[in-house]
């Protein structure tokens, strides 16, 4: 497979990145964040998962190794440990990091928030528990179709422990079908698993892989017996059209086997990391599964 382009060098240049990022669909970008921030989120949720019973035994916590207690995204057992992450402000603080702000706004060429949905993702080993099929975000995010993602690992993710892949120039095939697949998600868009532009790193903690919502991509298997760790954040223009949320708009992942922010926020310092601006936009949401799917132009000229 295909090693990711950096384009670390050409940070502070907006006008090259957003040309990389309509051509390839991608933007990755080695050590952009503090290594010591990333490090510190990753301890907190450790603790977690230890406290948890996820890792094993006599293990480092640290290390990750997983127990025979560590369960796929959303299966029995597995809401206990994620509401304790979703109550970690570390977590959620990472989201609004000047790095990620600044640089999504520069992208997108105005002001830019975080949507208060912050994933996590605890990956034990496949088969086990099945990777995140690939897919496009748009089907799921919907609202703006110039919706950033931002995949951040909190621990070392080399290929084999399923780090993500991306298929470079994919969003140039608009909307892609779907069928129904396991793994988080459940669908799977219809693409050429084989094709020779699927591209990975070895990622390291404080790399970020930024992509935009008609890129295809998807977790590989863990191949280790390591829980793989990371975080998907997403990011839209202020001006820009956001999506209700069936469940209630601006409410945590997996909300409601987790609970509200009012909830999960008590204690916190600051709650602004979870808050929608004033102002935006709200669009309803249509049937994810739809053969037919709108899809407005973009200013990064995808479709």
């Amino acid at each position: 497979m295909k090693e990711l382009t950096d384009s670390s060098g050409m940070l502070t240049d907006a006008a090259v990145l957003r040309a990389r990022l309509a051509e390839d669909g991608y933007l990755f970008f080695r050590g952009l964040l503090p290594v010591g921030v990333v490090d510190d989120v990753r301890e907190q949720l450790a603790r977690i998962l230890h406290d948890s019973n996820w890792l094993a035994p006599g293990t480092d916590a640290q290390d990750l190794v997983a127990s025979d207690r560590a369960v796929e995204e959303g299966s029995p057992g597995f809401f206990g440990a994620y509401t304790a992450i979703q109550s970690t402000e570390a977590f959620h603080q990472l989201a609004v990091r000047p790095e990620l702000l600044d640089l999504t706004s520069r992208l997108l060429g105005e002001e830019a928030f975080a949507h208060p949905a912050h994933i996590c993702r605890i990956a034990p080993s496949s088969p086990g528990a099945n990777p995140t099929p690939i897919h496009q975000d748009y089907r799921f995010i919907q609202g703006s179709i110039d919706t950033l993602t931002t995949w951040l690992p909190l621990s070392e993710a080399p290929p084999e422990i399923g780090g993500l892949r991306v298929l470079a120039g994919s969003p140039r095939l608009g909307v892609l079908p779907v069928k129904a697949s396991d793994g988080p998600g459940m669908m799977r868009a219809e693409a050429d698993e084989n094709h020779p532009e699927w591209r990975t790193t070895s990622y390291r903690p404080g790399d970020v892989l930024l992509f935009g919502s008609l890129t295809v991509h998807g977790a590989m298997p863990n191949r280790t017996k390591q829980l793989r760790v990371s975080a998907d954040f997403r990011y839209q223009a202020v001006s820009a059209p956001m999506a209700r949320d069936m469940l209630g708009t601006g409410k945590p992942h997996y909300h409601p086997d987790v609970p509200d922010f009012p909830t999960l926020t008590r204690g916190w310092t600051s709650t602004a990391c979870v808050e929608i601006p004033d102002g935006v936009r709200f669009v309803d949401r249509w049937d994810p599964r739809l053969d037919d799917v709108p899809a407005p132009a973009s200013r990064f000229a995808y479709v």
